[in-house]
């Protein structure tokens, strides 16, 4: 087989394998770790640490070789492969250090060496990101939105606060299809796995 498709279309095919069958897996099998009411990223997250890291040093190792056979595509490919990976390795360590403690008034969310303890009822908006949740406590002087993991952690009291939040009509936009975040908050819960919490209001959406 001629280097140059192996390398440019063989090799990211398999880093993109990878990346997928990591992202079903982690979606059915993924629980977090209590320790009484304190939630911790779960054995699932580190394994798919061990994982992309036994990655990246093969990717490092094939860069290398690549760079003493002076094989230009083999260095490019490899090298790239070793700088995404790396990538997620910090993303995933930054994750790992972090703590989630619920009860039904507050939540307390530790990370990056910061703890935030937030009342559901100071909280006046939400933004979505990717895999997270974004809150914005009224309290807070900063005016910074607090992000929760929503595939590391289940705070599932937190995501029906919210969607109480948007019936309420609490949650105003200026979108004129969806005044009040109804529809959009209700998708984005049922999207990443919540929607057992807002049946009630998925069939009120869709029975309009």
């Amino acid at each position: 087989m001629n280097s140059s498709i192996f390398t440019f279309a063989v090799i990211p095919i398999i880093v993109l394998a990878v990346f997928i069958s990591v992202r079903l897996l982690r979606r059915k099998v993924y629980k977090p770790e209590y320790e009484k009411n304190v939630q911790r990223p779960g054995k699932w997250e580190r394994t798919i640490l061990v994982i992309i890291t036994v990655i990246t040093f093969i990717s490092i190792l094939g860069a290398t070789m690549g760079i003493l056979a002076r094989v230009t595509e083999m260095t490019l490919v490899f090298g790239g492969m070793a700088l995404f990976f790396g990538l997620i390795i910090l993303v995933l360590k930054r994750a790992y250090n972090t703590s989630y403690q619920k009860n039904e008034k507050y939540f307390i969310l530790k990370t990056h060496n910061q703890e935030y303890k937030v009342f559901y009822e100071n909280i006046i908006d939400w933004r979505p990101s990717y895999n997270e949740i974004s809150v914005l406590d009224a309290s807070r002087a900063d005016g910074k939105y607090i992000r929760v993991n929503i595939k590391i952690f289940k705070p599932e009291i937190l995501l029906r606060n919210i969607a109480d939040m948007a019936f309420e009509e609490k949650l105003p936009t200026e979108d004129k299809n969806d005044p009040y975040k109804k529809a959009e908050t209700i998708h984005y819960i049922a999207n990443y796995g919540y929607g057992y919490l807002v049946e009630d209001y998925l069939k009120e959406i869709k029975d309009k």
